[in-house]
């Protein structure tokens, strides 16, 4: 059976190094699911990425940057007010209607997370610094019926795709050969109120919209990049702790533990993907 493929595919099958391992044949699609040994790249820093509803926030100490998904926001809400103006009596009619609507909304928001990711993975690998992202399970629970929220601010924050702009930077790092390091609770908190210069707790003010500042270096900073720089140096800690000891790093420590100093622990690299070969799908 000959079946054709798209330029797409046919790029992506033609790379060096990749193998299709299997693939599912139904009478509208064809899937395939490939893999390649992708050969790690070495990071010397670390870039913090904050998603937020309409962009996604990349940067460290050095350079900053948003992508904007403002867009994503609006199309959302032209589709809730769509759905809402129907005023036909029969509940499976409007459940078609608004059906089709949903597919529309997703045909034309898809490829928007998916253009930002690339973005950050392309950038990341150019700079090889490795990609920090936070730990936000369970931030639905913050957006409840009886938190004090009105409905439509509730609906906005839970149509929110927090999750698969994470995935998708996870599996295109992983596939280009980039570290991925995912950040605990307890090392996000406060990351993006705490100011990257001192370490104070940052002030709001309603008149500066998604502006803080600082009462102890007077100065005013996006509550985004702040954000982003704090995960950075996270978790560039972290990574430092998980990659393995230089020649010069070893021999210090050694001549320190036999002076008597406690030896510092050294923790093995967890961070690192664990598979040889990356799957994608």
């Amino acid at each position: 059976m000959s079946i054709p493929l798209t330029k797409h595919t046919l790029d992506v099958i033609s790379q060096p190094g990749v193998k299709v391992r299997s693939f599912v044949l139904t009478p509208k699609r064809l899937s395939l699911c490939i893999a390649r040994d992708s050969p790690m790249i070495e990071s010397a820093s670390a870039v913090g990425v904050d998603c937020n509803l309409r962009n996604l926030t990349v940067g460290n100490d050095d350079q900053t940057s948003h992508c904007d998904l403002s867009k994503c926001v609006r199309i959302a809400k032209t589709t809730v007010c769509i759905v809402a103006s129907f005023t036909r009596n029969d509940d499976r009619i409007r459940t078609v209607i608004a059906s089709s609507y949903g597919q529309r909304r997703t045909s034309r928001t898809g490829h928007l997370p998916h253009n930002a990711t690339k973005t950050i993975v392309a950038l990341a690998v150019q700079r090889r610094t490795a990609i920090v992202l936070e730990n936000i399970q369970g931030i639905r629970s913050l957006y409840r019926r009886g938190n004090g929220q009105g409905r439509q601010y509730r609906g906005r924050m839970n149509g929110w795709s927090f999750g698969e702009a994470q995935r998708q930077i996870e599996y295109k790092a992983r596939w280009a050969g980039l570290p991925v390091i995912r950040l605990s609770r307890r090392e996000t908190r406060g990351s993006s109120v705490s100011c990257p210069r001192c370490g104070e707790r940052l002030q709001s003010d309603k008149r500066l919209e998604r502006k803080l500042w600082c009462s102890n270096c007077r100065v005013v900073m996006d509550r985004d990049m702040v954000a982003a720089v704090n995960l950075s140096r996270q978790g560039r800690v972290r990574f430092a702790r998980s990659r393995p000891p230089t020649l010069l790093e070893a021999q210090g420590r050694a001549f320190e533990a036999v002076k008597g100093n406690p030896t510092p622990t050294v923790i093995p690299g967890v961070d690192a993907p664990k598979l040889t070969h990356q799957t994608k799908s």
